[in-house]
């Protein structure tokens, strides 16, 4: 438990129990000032400085109080009552610096000591914005945006959110354009409007470079040329037909069709498709009725 240096405190120290059977409640202790003994920060053992006997509240636990001399001294506190017929108790504290006792457990933020703020203002004084605006306005000129950003540069360049900020500011400054114009030559074709980069050269050897590489990744992919497209418009398929129930190539398909709607004969329930020949067989159907036929499913 945290006790704030130099503080008054009061709190229960207990249970204090019989020491025979160790569970009953010792109710009708007489706990003095010099029976609770404290060791501060790992010292020597001596009473307490506050002078108050400690009176029993209920269930063997007792009301001890602490003034502002007991709780001087950071660090570990133990408090420690060994009373004739009882169980002895100790109780642990941890004494906390004020301004480190209010950061963490201040009813509100106006409790805080100002140099628990950690900001560039308690780092480098009151002066703090105008050390980092001039410190950012050299870092730019001298090592360039990059180079401060990265964290690289040593010194006074503190690279934080005040510095991020006023880089940001320099934007729509005379600064920022002065910059931007004296680093290297893409940057120098920065449009910042919003629209990108602009006025930046074309050279024959930019083409060269683009045109191969275009060429090293069609090589690899090896599309049809469109000598080979215009090919297939103007080459003979040969004539195919898939075998009854299985998959057909493009080209078996066509022929397929073609045979379909072109020249066949009908003979009782049997249609018969016929070859480019016009004589071989290439497919045959069965229709489901010779005169009047409502169907057909193909036969070979």
């Amino acid at each position: 438990m945290f006790l704030k240096q130099s503080t008054a405190y009061t709190f229960r120290l207990g249970p204090f129990v019989d020491d025979t059977d160790g569970k009953t409640a010792e109710t009708g202790l007489t706990i003095s000032q010099a029976d609770v003994r404290l060791s501060k920060n790992g010292g020597n053992f001596a009473q307490k400085n506050e002078s108050s006997s400690s009176s029993h509240d209920e269930i063997g636990y007792y009301i001890c109080v602490l003034d502002t001399t007991d709780t001087n001294t950071c660090g570990e506190l133990l408090v420690a009552v060994h009373e004739s017929g009882a169980l002895p108790v100790f109780k642990n504290f941890y004494v906390l610096e004020e301004v480190i006792y209010d950061s963490l457990f201040a009813a509100s933020a106006a409790a805080f000591d100002a140099n628990q703020r950690v900001d560039v203002a308690q780092i480098e004084g009151s002066d703090a914005t105008d050390q980092i605006n001039a410190a950012c306005d050299a870092a730019i000129v001298t090592y360039g945006l990059d180079h401060l950003v990265s964290a690289s540069v040593a010194g006074s360049d503190i690279v934080d959110n005040s510095i991020i900020a006023k880089l940001v500011s320099k934007e729509s400054t005379a600064d920022w354009d002065d910059f931007v114009n004296t680093t290297d030559s893409l940057q120098a074709q920065r449009d910042y409007t919003g629209t990108g980069y602009s006025a930046i050269p074309w050279n024959s050897s930019w083409d060269a470079e683009v045109q191969s590489e275009v060429a090293d990744g069609l090589a690899a992919y090896d599309p049809p040329t469109k000598a080979e497209m215009d090919a297939m418009w103007t080459t003979a398929m040969t004539e195919s037909y898939a075998s009854d129930g299985s998959a057909m190539t493009p080209a078996q398909a066509l022929y397929m069709i073609l045979c379909a709607v072109s020249e066949f004969s009908i003979s009782s329930t049997t249609i018969t498709g016929k070859k480019l020949d016009g004589s071989t067989t290439a497919m045959t159907w069965t229709i489901n009725s010779a005169s009047s036929p409502t169907s057909r499913t193909r036969a070979s």
